[in-house]
């Protein structure tokens, strides 16, 4: 986890950018935010905690808002963008009766935001020092060391490395009336795109991610939408999940943890991975 700076005054970027407050703020764990008027626009204000919220910033500016929401201004860790509708969420649709679709609209906004942005790739992390966390839980039983090897094994055929949003999940994707879904809050990591589209199998929820048959399923739906190869994506689905459930166990919560790894052991005997 990344730690926290002390918070930034809204005032000051208020008056740079002449914006006027429209809503109350709030607070996420790593950013704080506050609805603004922008131009005759509403916007919304994000001025990051966290190293990792600020890497988020600079691949949204160098998305240039394909696939991801607009941005209108930026200064390290602030950063003005369209404000979008927050009304019928992804996750409800997917709870829903509507989970094929919903994944559907996730790979496609992953789609483009991949075959995004121009020039130099923005500074960021990689994913080898994301899956420390997995390497390090490795030595606390056999189905974390199992899911390092598959880990490394991913980490070493990476392939089509590029810059990824690295926190896709129904949450991350709000709608736009001119544009439809398109994504937000980008953690920012370099990779392979099959990293990706892992987290899907383990949302919107992992009571839900664990339906009978639904990892199978979804597999399926990701590899159609992506073009990338079923077994591939089953591998790293295992990472990811089993990555997932050593942060869960770093922050105290083994419940979260226990579901997690039921992920990654479903996802690690998927047909042909």
């Amino acid at each position: 986890m990344t730690p926290e700076t002390a918070p930034l005054p809204f005032a000051e970027f208020l008056s740079r950018w002449a914006l006027t407050p429209d809503g109350p703020d709030r607070r996420t764990p790593g950013s704080d935010l506050l609805p603004v008027r922008w131009q005759g626009r509403a916007a919304m204000l994000k001025l990051a905690r966290t190293a990792e919220e600020a890497a988020g910033h600079r691949l949204m500016v160098w998305w240039a808002g394909r696939g991801a929401a607009r941005v209108y201004a930026y200064d390290g860790p602030a950063l003005l963008m369209e404000r979008l509708d927050r009304e019928g969420t992804l996750a409800a649709q997917a709870l829903g009766g509507q989970d094929s679709a919903a994944t559907r609209v996730l790979c496609r906004a992953a789609v483009a935001v991949h075959g995004a942005g121009q020039g130099p790739w923005p500074a960021l992390p990689d994913l080898h020092r994301w899956f420390r966390a997995l390497g390090e839980a490795a030595g606390q039983g056999a189905e974390f060391a199992a899911l390092w090897a598959v880990a490394q094994r991913c980490l070493a055929e990476q392939r089509d490395v590029r810059p990824l949003h690295g926190d896709l999940h129904h949450g991350n994707a709000l709608h736009s009336s001119e544009r439809g879904w398109v994504l937000i809050d980008p953690k920012g990591l370099i990779g392979d795109p099959a990293f990706e589209y892992a987290n899907l199998l383990c949302n919107p929820t992992l009571t839900h991610a664990l339906s009978p048959g639904r990892l199978e399923a979804h597999l399926a739906v990701i590899a159609q939408e992506s073009g990338l190869d079923a077994a591939r994506l089953a591998r790293w689905a295992a990472a990811y999940a089993g990555l997932s459930a050593a942060w869960h166990l770093e922050d105290g919560q083994p419940h979260e943890a226990a579901l997690t790894l039921r992920v990654a052991h479903a996802a690690n005997l998927a047909p042909g991975r």
